[in-house]
């Protein structure tokens, strides 16, 4: 303990010592108000949040286990099989093929040449000797859009395929 202090210092000293731990002990009262009203804000709204949370997994839990039965596919009515006899003892265009493809949609569908390559080798792959790429379908494609029996919708590129559509533009 040192004794160099004066009564007066030691008087000072102990004062500002009382101010500042008055002053703490303020702060953290209205600390501590402050957080019993958060913690009870908080609390508030954990219990609501929870009563949602039961009662959406209520509800939830048996329209997930129903979205899960599979619906049984409407019946696929048959195709009947193309008319082919133009072909008959001649070489299959393929170019024929994908006309015929093309023909069967509707007037506003808008198609590119991958999803046409597609459903050419689906319902000619007993004619097909190989299957048909979107390289040989997309010259058909520009063929028959030079020739007015297709507009184009959408201009391809490197990256992208070229749409096309039966409707006319306009």
């Amino acid at each position: 303990m040192s004794t160099s202090f004066s009564v007066a210092e030691i008087l000072t000293r102990l004062e500002a010592r009382i101010a500042h731990h008055e002053q703490q002990m303020e702060l953290h009262q209205q600390q501590e108000v402050h957080h019993r009203e958060q913690s009870a804000a908080h609390g508030a709204e954990l219990e609501k949040v929870r009563r949602h949370f039961e009662s959406f997994k209520a509800a939830a839990l048996p329209a997930a286990d129903l979205a899960g039965v599979p619906v049984a596919p409407p019946p696929v009515g048959e195709e009947k099989p193309e008319d082919l006899r133009e072909f008959v003892g001649k070489r299959i265009l393929v170019s024929k093929l994908i006309v015929r493809a093309i023909d069967r949609l509707g007037v506003d569908a808008t198609f590119g040449a991958n999803w046409v390559a597609a459903e050419t080798n689906r319902r000619y792959h007993d004619q097909l000797k190989k299957p048909v790429d979107a390289r040989k379908v997309s010259v058909v494609l520009r063929r028959l859009r030079d020739a007015g029996e297709l507009h184009q919708v959408k201009p391809g590129g490197a990256a992208h395929e070229a749409l096309y559509t039966k409707r006319s533009p306009g």
